[in-house]
């Protein structure tokens, strides 16, 4: 079989079309985690501060928070019920251990003991690996004030992107 300029040209197209899906995939540093497709999680949570991406905690965590909003971390984030349900479902379909986990997140959520409830995030034995690198003076800086805020270092947390590439330490 003889190349034709119409096989040619859908050997090109079929490349073309391989390296886009190539080009637009994560690298394994990007550390990307799935967010809810709704605005509630942004909206509810993301008003206060980080939204968090649910993959970094298993769903009883997510549970225990939501149940405990009327004493958030020393604050009254409660909501109506209707709303806490559905940030409920999402937190839960994309835990760590949720219905949504990559290996990835089966992993953080393997890593927290079965006895274990943690609430935050920087408490896992993931946070804690991947941050060992970082002096414990960047946490004191004021435009970082705390590990728990990690849109100061991850300018798209918010998305669920916590890649290393991305990454901008305040000064």
């Amino acid at each position: 079989m003889g190349v034709t300029w119409k096989n040619l040209a859908i050997l090109c197209a079929t490349l073309g079309l391989a390296g886009a899906w190539i080009a637009n995939a994560p690298a394994d540093d990007e550390a990307v985690f799935p967010m809810p497709r709704g605005k509630t999680l942004v909206s509810e949570c993301g008003g206060c501060h980080t939204t968090y991406a649910p993959g970094l905690l298993p769903a009883r965590s997510w549970r225990r928070m939501l149940s405990e909003l009327g004493n958030h971390f020393g604050e009254d984030a409660s909501v109506q019920e209707p709303v806490r349900l559905a940030l409920l479902k999402d937190l839960e379909d994309m835990a760590a251990d949720g219905a949504f986990a990559d290996l990835r997140m089966r992993r953080i959520a393997a890593s927290v003991p079965a006895a274990a409830t943690p609430q935050r995030i920087t408490e896992t034995a993931y946070f804690r690996y991947i941050h060992d690198e970082v002096p414990r003076e960047f946490w004191q800086r004021k435009a970082i004030g705390t590990p728990a805020n990690c849109i100061a270092c991850h300018p798209r947390a918010n998305e669920g992107h916590y890649g290393e590439r991305e990454v901008r330490i305040p000064k």
